[in-house]
């Protein structure tokens, strides 16, 4: 079963979840994907993983999917807890901006 974590609010994909609702990024999700062109460590460490292990990419967008759990079967085909499908695109591809 998928772990719970407490308090919730401070992680980046909670944040995010908010953006895919509608809410105001505020200042502070541009600031991320520049952050992500530019190659940051720090930003990077906010993710599982990092996905661009060669050089930082030259374009980033932000995706959002519809999530839904499981049916039995799916779960006990594959393991899987969720089962997500693309639902659009929440930016425009964005490339670094000059400093």
């Amino acid at each position: 079963m998928p772990r719970q974590f407490a308090p919730y609010h401070l992680r980046l994909d909670w944040l995010m979840w908010f953006l895919a609702l509608g809410a105001s990024g505020g200042s502070w999700f541009p600031v991320l994907l520049q952050k992500l062109l530019d190659g940051d460590r720090r930003t990077l460490a906010l993710l599982g993983g990092n996905p661009f292990p060669g050089p930082p990419p030259r374009w980033v967008r932000a995706r959002v999917y519809r999530y839904r759990f499981s049916t039995p079967a799916e779960r006990r085909a594959d393991g899987a807890w969720w089962v997500r499908e693309p639902a659009g695109f929440l930016t425009d591809p964005v490339q670094r901006t000059g400093r």
